[in-house]
């Protein structure tokens, strides 16, 4: 059978006043290299965390994608930066995620706010603001070249040093205990990260599902993580 993978949702409104209704959503180029790779997608909209037990039982591996800010409180802060760019419900919402996904021991992929999320998660710190990681070009062009740790599943996708693209203000400060480093941008800023006790995790700063219908890599990368991880 197919596995199925779970991608954490969304919410959007385009209007500027309350003409429009919110959106739950997820990336489609998500839902085309999870299907493209031989998985079923599963888009997991916000809802209560009560409810996280449930839907982690429904899928056999989990995508925390990007987006907001996450709440400083979360790892001890208070908020140091002029931002609205927050969303406490989703917080809340995939911190449950990532609880439950590791009771019932499903692997894990963090993209972008992702991987900050899951740094917090296991006790881990942000920085709350960083620069010269938003890039001004398209964003299925790479921006910046990163050094990865050998011998690694990144670098028999990637090589050790690829080019990736970079939409990202905040970035991993104090890394969790259990989390192995394995990539930095040349200022290093943390852009790669492993999971060195069960259930598997993985973590990318940059956006592969951005550069997935130009980067052969990007597709290569959600292939192994939907067959092999």
């Amino acid at each position: 059978m197919k596995p199925i993978i779970g991608i954490s949702g969304n919410e959007f409104n385009n209007a500027k006043d309350d003409t429009e209704p919110l959106l739950a959503y997820a990336a489609s180029s998500f839902v085309q290299a999870i299907e493209d790779a031989g998985g079923i997608p599963l888009i997991l909209p916000i809802v209560s965390p009560d409810t996280a037990k449930q839907y982690v039982g429904m899928i056999d591996k989990l995508i925390l994608t990007g987006g907001q800010n996450v709440l400083p409180h979360y790892y001890g802060q208070e908020k140091t930066i002029d931002s609205d760019n927050y969303h406490a419900k989703r917080d809340a919402f995939d911190f449950a995620l990532i609880q439950e996904a590791i009771a019932q021991q499903k692997p894990i992929l963090g993209i972008c706010r992702g991987m900050q999320l899951f740094n917090v998660a296991m006790g881990g710190t942000l920085h709350q603001a960083i620069p010269n990681h938003w890039q001004t070009i398209t964003a299925d062009t790479p921006s910046q070249t990163i050094q990865l740790v050998a011998e690694t599943a990144l670098t028999r996708i990637y090589g050790e040093q690829p080019q990736v693209n970079s939409f990202h203000r905040q970035a991993l400060d104090q890394v969790a205990p259990n989390l192995q480093v394995i990539g930095q941008a040349a200022d290093g800023i943390i852009e790669a990260v492993l999971m060195t006790e069960n259930p598997p995790f993985l973590g990318v700063q940059w956006h592969p599902e951005m550069l997935y219908d130009t980067c052969p890599e990007s597709q290569e990368l959600f292939r192994y993580f939907v067959q092999d991880y």
